[in-house]
């Protein structure tokens, strides 16, 4: 019993410090919360993806994470745009009439040109872009996605949720994005 006892401290020890890290790609995204921690992450093609949190040496640049309402006479937007560099990629999620907690099928294919107002049309959509290569992937027609907010908290200005979806190339329709294990818990700006 004592040599039991002498050796399992030894075991403990050897078994902690010999834990592999996890190589599953899973393993890499935040875990899916709903406190404002400002994470966000997923699965782009099967690769983590997460937003570049780094310092950038002083020079000024667009917020990793980006979660924004627009408001005009008739219709209530909800922006969410991730930016990641230096491949610079983003995601932006487009809601049109957006209405809390819910299931919001994505696929119209719009452009943004401008804020809510202008020219540009607005309606459910995912969009990411690589924009040092100007690939721009949208669903639409006949890419679909789904965005599930599953926390919002206007008061305290906390968004939180998940999505998955695939996208075609708007430049070249054979070519798509895949999109998957998003999740994502933010506070509004």
């Amino acid at each position: 019993m004592k040599n039991t006892l002498f050796l399992l401290p030894i075991f403990l020890f050897i078994n902690i410090s010999c834990k592999k890290e996890c190589t599953d790609p899973l393993c890499q995204l935040p875990p899916a919360t709903q406190t404002g921690a400002n994470t966000m992450g997923c699965l782009v093609n099967g690769q983590p993806w997460l937003p570049d949190t780094r310092d950038n040496g002083g020079i000024p640049r667009l917020k990793p994470i980006y979660v924004s309402f627009w408001n005009t006479n008739t219709e209530f937007f909800f922006q969410f745009y991730l930016q990641k560099t230096p491949i610079s990629q983003s995601i932006v999620f487009y809601i049109k009439n957006f209405s809390g907690i819910g299931v919001y099928r994505m696929d119209s294919l719009t452009r943004l040109i401008g804020p809510p107002g202008s020219s540009g049309v607005l309606n459910n959509h995912f969009n990411f872009s690589e924009n040092k290569l100007g690939l721009e992937y949208a669903t639409g027609e006949k890419f679909h996605g789904v965005l599930k907010i599953q926390y919002y908290d206007a008061t305290s200005k906390i968004i939180a949720g998940s999505f998955n979806f695939k996208a075609g190339n708007i430049q070249n329709p054979s070519d798509s994005v895949v999109v998957t294990h998003g999740r994502f818990d933010c506070k509004m700006d």
